[in-house]
């Protein structure tokens, strides 16, 4: 399946090892800016092109990709989570520690924000980017961009979300016109990290998180079809490729998640 070309330049993201930063608090707490730790030892995909049945390729795929999915899902959720609690504490009347507002600081770096100021506001900025997508539209769009893994940049680089980037360092050699060369990630998990850093932090992906923020308010589940609606600029196909995505999200339901699990 040929690969969708891309309107942005994905740059080095999440290709070095994840941020962590720890400050002792006195109350006994340690606040940390941690990401998933992610693996450093070559992982090479299945060769997903020798399986000849196409449902059983679909679900070799999903259960292969699906853990690195779960495991990036984590530690975003585990961030969100003390920011949620930063929040609250704020709400009670009582400020930020140094040491909380220096975690703060890290994490707004993380997600590339800037001026984010120690009060309810700079959390609710933060909220809007750390925050996961639903694993019917991470999967869809990975299987979509690496043809259920059977692409090349899957099968040689790990790299199941069409990332590129424009110099030597970052990547493999070029794949297609204007010298882009593909991204290559030591594991799929780093893929993963990626593709979730990219739509939580490139403004070209703003609507996706604004509507996941409404969803957020309203309490509703992530709805994986209609945050696709912020997907134009992952293509030059632009609504072509909401469409396509959203045709995949729906027609292959019965893989995207575990028996009897819901979005977090």
């Amino acid at each position: 399946m040929k690969m969708a070309k891309r309107t942005w330049t994905l740059l080095a993201l999440s290709v070095a090892l994840p941020l962590t930063v720890s400050h002792a608090s006195s109350d006994g707490l340690r606040w940390k800016v941690e990401e998933v730790q992610i693996q450093t030892a070559p992982v090479s995909a299945p060769n997903f092109k020798s399986i000849k049945n196409t449902q059983a390729r679909k679900q070799a795929f999903v259960d292969f990709l699906r853990p690195s999915y779960e495991q990036v899902a984590r530690g975003i959720l585990s961030q969100r989570k003390q920011l949620q609690q930063l929040k609250q504490q704020l709400e009670a009347g009582i400020l930020l520690s140094d040491e909380q507002q220096s975690w703060l600081a890290h994490l707004a770096e993380q997600y590339r924000l800037t001026n984010i100021s120690a009060d309810q506001q700079g959390i609710e900025r933060l909220l809007v980017r750390v925050d996961i997508l639903p694993p019917e539209l991470v999967l869809s769009q990975a299987a979509t961009e690496s043809g259920w893994g059977t692409s090349r940049s899957a099968r040689e680089a790990n790299n199941f979300f069409g990332h590129f980037c424009y110099n030597q360092a970052c990547g493999n050699s070029p794949y297609r016109s204007g010298g882009s060369r593909m991204m290559v990630f030591a594991s799929p998990t780093q893929a993963v990290q990626a593709y979730m850093r990219n739509l939580n932090t490139h403004p070209a992906y703003n609507k996706v998180r604004q509507l996941r923020a409404d969803m957020r308010a309203e309490v509703k589940p992530l709805d994986a079809v209609v945050l696709a609606k912020g997907l134009t600029r992952y293509s030059t196909l632009g609504n072509g490729y909401v469409n396509k995505i959203q045709g995949m999200i729906r027609t292959n339901k019965n893989y995207w998640q575990r028996p009897n699990q819901s979005n977090p």
